[in-house]
């Protein structure tokens, strides 16, 4: 599968991760990284939900947190060094979702 990888910044955005996120579906993009540091919970879980519906085409991950992921029938995360140990979110998200992790040096990158 041939694509490009999407994630999203609500800090650099102009009009906002859902105008973001359905240009780029339109332009092609096959995954979408939803990331939104420090937003309160349930403002992340309708902006996810609207997001889920736009990238019904392209895989969709939630970054850092593993409820929204579950909550909102995403694909899967995206989880960082200080975030949800893998094993633990495995055993909540099942087999089939998607894990990524973010490593930094050879150490991490055999741990993940």
């Amino acid at each position: 599968m041939k694509g490009y990888y999407f994630i999203t910044d609500s800090a650099l955005s102009r009009a906002g991760n859902v105008s973001d996120v359905m240009q780029a579906v339109e332009c092609g993009v096959r995954v979408v990284q939803y990331r939104c540091k420090g937003a309160e919970t349930r403002r992340m879980y309708e902006e996810a939900m609207q997001l889920r519906k736009i990238c019904f085409d392209s895989f969709f991950l939630i970054n850092d947190r593993v409820d929204i992921a579950l909550s909102s029938g995403a694909d899967g995360v995206h989880l960082g060094q200080s975030d949800m140990p893998c094993r633990a979110a495995r055993r909540l998200l099942g087999p089939d979702k998607i894990i990524g992790i973010t490593v930094h040096n050879i150490a991490e990158a055999l741990e993940a």
